[in-house]
């Protein structure tokens, strides 16, 4: 990252918003091409190494037992003067957690990753862009042992001046051409499917930008994009390793015309339900030349952790900004998008950061503490590139380049405030977890019959809420319907209780009194009050002596906050 850059935390509405640098020195427009601008070359995807033995496709060479080495430049329909390629990485054969990182040969692992493993058996896939480093080769680094699958989908050769073919040019918002769920069918077993791009896409262009979503897949498979009506070819686009999963990965593909369709085919060998969204396209050898859309590329470099921020991990609903070196002169940049952490499942979406937020997504989460990744080319604005998250997680993010052009213009205020937001409150359901009693359970909005009667433990309209600086109330039965609350009485100093909740944070408290109250709803409450907030009560029947039960007596037992995890 050039040394001109520093990073800045802004914290305010809900945001964190880390940027690199005074947007007030930065160039307005291009002056001349910078270095290293490179246009792209669209290549037939194919398949460039397989360190699998019992496929023999080898294309590798072995630098120690984590790390191989592949050339791509002058092989596979690479350029021999390629100086950046666009690879489809799979991971195959793991057998732990960790991570890939693909960077150019012969130098130095950068801290960036390209593919997230996060067990045992899992088939992961991910697009990389990356440079090529000596003799125009790429170093794959593995943190745990596995197989390492590698096909070409381009590359970017350099340029000295304005070309016609070979720039991006970026849609104002994702566009949709195919969902196979609206058309009420899945992509069979073994079945091609064609998509027409265009709508979108002019007839000049070479190759197009596209977001391959498989959802509800119906097994392990893999599946396929290629130049419609071309031959189907020995590489893959997306992989699922069993039924009913989602999974993504962006493709460049050329692009081809058969039956009067303009657009791609897409093969898959298991079936499922597929969703493909245009980002954007490359020009073609009859545009007018220009610079804009050349590809300007860079040795990975990580611009936004929020791992080491002080805000924690995101909460849903909130966004988070980057900048990265070159963005006074780009219309878009590169990156490879991870999350990790996940509160719970939901999308991610990359925009021109103090603008409209678009309806689409780059990024997907299926549950609650996956780590996910996806490469994306982004958008940007005078005030870099913001990232909403629905569920909320950690945001790693990867910078590979950038697309010359000028930035959208930023038209929304910024942030004004620099203090943390206060955390929000935890929604409903909770799990609740009292070890002394080896009892866990579901707690949900109210206390009448329909609630506890059905096992669940009610929470008291009105009261706080996890999360909160206030006092929670928690009402269950001691003998009827599954008796939760049976033996509350045998709780007392030291012991402890948790409230897990739906985004991901554990909530501690411990023990700090003990009373015996009326049925009234004041005198529950009040009494829980005597303790430090934040606290919860937890209420049921009593006798006089804390014994069941005596519906004319309340027993209210009071823990106080004492951590929380997950923050």
């Amino acid at each position: 990252m050039s040394s001109t850059l520093s990073r800045r935390t802004f914290l305010s509405l809900g945001a964190v918003v880390p940027f690199a640098g005074s947007l007030s020195r930065l160039l307005p427009a291009v002056v001349g091409l910078p270095s290293g601008a490179s246009s792209f070359v669209s290549v037939p995807p194919s398949r460039l190494a397989d360190t699998r033995p019992e496929q023999g496709v080898g294309g590798f060479t072995d630098l120690d037992p984590n790390t191989i080495r592949v050339q791509i430049a002058g092989r596979g329909g690479v350029p021999a003067n390629a100086t950046t390629a666009v690879l489809n990485v799979t991971v195959v054969n793991t057998s732990l957690a960790g991570y890939v990182t693909v960077f150019p040969a012969g130098t130095t692992r950068p801290l960036a990753s390209n593919v997230n493993i996060e067990r045992a058996g899992q088939v992961i896939p991910n697009l990389v862009t990356v440079r090529l480093g000596a003799g125009g080769a790429v170093d794959i680094y593995t943190q745990s042992p596995a197989d390492i699958v590698v096909d070409v989908n381009g590359a970017y050769v350099p340029v000295s001046d304005a070309v016609s073919a070979g720039r991006f040019v970026g849609l104002e918002t994702a566009f949709r051409v195919l969902d196979t769920r609206d058309l009420g069918a899945k992509v069979a077993l073994g079945e091609t499917r064609r998509v027409s791009v265009a709508a979108v896409v002019p007839a000049t262009a070479s190759a197009v930008v596209v977001n391959l979503t498989v959802t509800e897949s119906n097994g392990p498979g893999f599946w396929t994009g290629f130049p419609a009506g071309g031959t189907q070819p020995d590489s893959s686009s997306v992989n699922t390793d069993a039924a009913k999963q989602t999974r993504a990965n962006q493709a460049i593909l050329p692009i081809g015309t058969v039956g009067g369709v303009r657009g791609i085919d897409v093969f898959s060998s298991s079936g499922g339900h597929l969703v493909v969204d245009v980002a954007g396209y490359f020009s073609g050898p009859t545009d007018a030349p220009a610079a804009t859309g050349l590809f300007v590329p860079n040795a990975p470099y990580r611009t936004l952790d929020t791992r080491e921020l002080a805000i924690g991990r995101l909460y849903a609903g909130w966004t988070v900004e980057f900048g990265y070196a070159g963005l006074a002169q780009s219309q878009a940049v590169v990156v490879n998008l991870t999350a990790t952490q996940t509160r719970r499942a939901g999308y991610f979406t990359g925009y021109p950061a103090r603008t409209v937020r678009p309806l689409a997504s780059n990024l997907n989460a299926s549950y609650s503490n996956q780590t996910i990744a996806n490469h994306a080319i982004l958008r940007t604005s005078t005030a870099g590139v913001a990232v909403y998250t629905q569920g909320g997680a950690h945001l790693v993010v990867d910078v590979a380049g950038y697309f010359i052009g000028q930035p959208a213009q930023a038209v929304l205020p910024a942030p004004i405030n620099i203090v943390p937001p206060p955390t929000p409150p935890a929604a409903l359901p909770y799990i609740l977890d009292i070890p002394k009693l080896a009892r866990t359970g579901t707690v949900v909005e109210g206390i009448g019959k329909n609630i506890v009667d059905n096992g669940f433990i009610g929470h008291w309209p009105g009261t706080g809420f996890a999360g909160e600086q206030s006092h929670m109330v928690l009402f269950g039965h001691r003998t009827e319907h599954g008796g939760f609350f049976r033996y509350l009485d045998q709780v007392g100093p030291g012991d402890e209780i948790t409230l897990s909740t739906g985004d991901g944070r554990v909530f501690h408290y411990r023990y700090d009194r003990r009373d015996l109250t009326d049925s009234t709803a004041s005198a529950i409450y009040n009494v829980g009050l005597q303790s430090p907030l934040p606290s919860v009560s937890v209420v049921a029947c009593s006798k006089p002596n804390f014994l069941p039960t005596d519906i004319r007596f309340r027993i209210v037992v009071t823990f106080s906050l004492i951590g929380v995890d997950g923050e």
